[in-house]
């Protein structure tokens, strides 16, 4: 099938269409899952996810049919940023950094992986500051609290708390920068 073919059979909810990109691709995605922390189950899964993503996308005309992208390249990078998800919301204990081994079929998907492996790195250091660091810059930069709650939930004054983050983010750019 023709990539046109293609994404007007998913437009269409074309069972043919959905199936024929089964068969072509689900290996692809196997194989991703399976290099990097997941079983065939999970691959299934994210396959499915993947379609739904794909399928969606093409309704809301955030994909639309080019020549420089191939649909099964976008598929592939819509379940690999999927598996990237899962992998850090279940904090995996294989390293993430596994995935830049990963060929990537477009172009842009190596400096989201670069920017990951960066962010990655960042929480490493940020796991060997002290509890109550953690604590204050995971609600102030993950959790986006302001220094007003934060000092609240922490039983400090909103000052004390101010100093406080100064002094958490001076400890952690000294980890990153030695």
């Amino acid at each position: 099938m023709t990539d046109q073919e293609i994404y007007y059979g998913i437009a269409k909810k074309d069972n043919k269409t959905f199936q024929f990109l089964y068969n072509e691709h689900i290996g692809m995605i196997i194989s991703l899952v399976q290099k990097n922390s997941g079983h065939k189950d999970d691959a299934m899964d994210l396959f499915q996810e993947g379609m739904i993503a794909l399928w969606t996308n093409i309704k809301k005309e955030k994909f639309l049919l080019n020549k420089d992208i191939k649909i099964s390249s976008y598929l592939y990078a819509l379940c690999r940023n999927i598996w990237i998800s899962k992998l850090r919301k279940a904090k995996n204990t294989k390293p993430i950094e596994t995935l830049s081994n990963i060929e990537s079929p477009i172009d842009g998907l190596d400096e989201m992986e670069e920017n990951y492996n960066k962010i990655n790195q960042l929480t490493g250091y940020l796991e060997k500051l002290n509890h109550s660091c953690q604590q204050l810059l995971k609600l102030f930069y993950y959790q986006k609290k302001s220094l007003k709650d934060i000092a609240a939930k922490m039983n400090f004054t909103e000052k004390t708390a101010k100093n406080n983050k100064y002094r958490c983010m001076k400890s952690l750019r000294a980890l990153y920068e030695v």
